[in-house]
């Protein structure tokens, strides 16, 4: 399987199939949750890129600047139909296994590993040196009760009476 950094490096790049067949473009990465190596990527397939067949990318390598993978088109547009936005669950890559051919989990463990989409964006600045670190996102939905005071503007109408002169 390859290592992250090649894989964010082929994003964009023409996807073909084993006989050198143009499919697409690679998409979203979806990493393996246990060892935070790419394990399935999306391919935006069909009429203007719309479709997206996720595929895994065990056996995929670059080859003259595309990436080319070890199925045939008609198995990469029948894939399994999975929701490109969220993370792929036991069943969905129990079918994509199935579909694939593939016999065991990318891990090599009984169990299907979990799986996190990454899109990740790569941009290079020149400047100093750092120590290289590997970082997670992690997206949660917090909710805060707030009591705060507002001022609250009326207009008020007073009937005011003047003695006859």
């Amino acid at each position: 399987m390859p290592d992250l950094d090649t894989v964010l490096s082929w994003r964009g790049k023409t996807v073909r199939d084993r006989e050198g067949e143009k499919l697409g473009t690679l998409g979203a990465l979806y990493l393996d949750a246990d060892t935070d190596r790419p394990a399935y990527a999306g391919v935006h397939t069909g009429l203007f890129r719309h479709h997206e067949s996720v595929v895994p990318l065990d056996g995929a390598q670059e080859v003259d600047g595309d990436v080319r993978l070890p199925y045939d088109a008609a198995q990469v547009r029948d894939a399994p139909n999975v929701d490109p936005d969220v993370a792929l669950d036991d069943d969905e890559q129990a079918r994509l296994h199935e579909h694939f051919g593939e016999t065991e989990s990318p891990a090599g463990s009984d169990a299907a590993p979990e799986v996190v989409r990454s899109e990740e964006e790569v941009r290079v600045h020149p400047g100093p040196m750092r120590p290289r670190e590997r970082v997670r996102l992690k997206k949660y939905l917090v909710t805060d009760y707030v009591e705060k005071t507002v001022p609250v503007r009326r207009e008020e109408v007073r009937v005011e009476h003047e003695p006859p002169s």
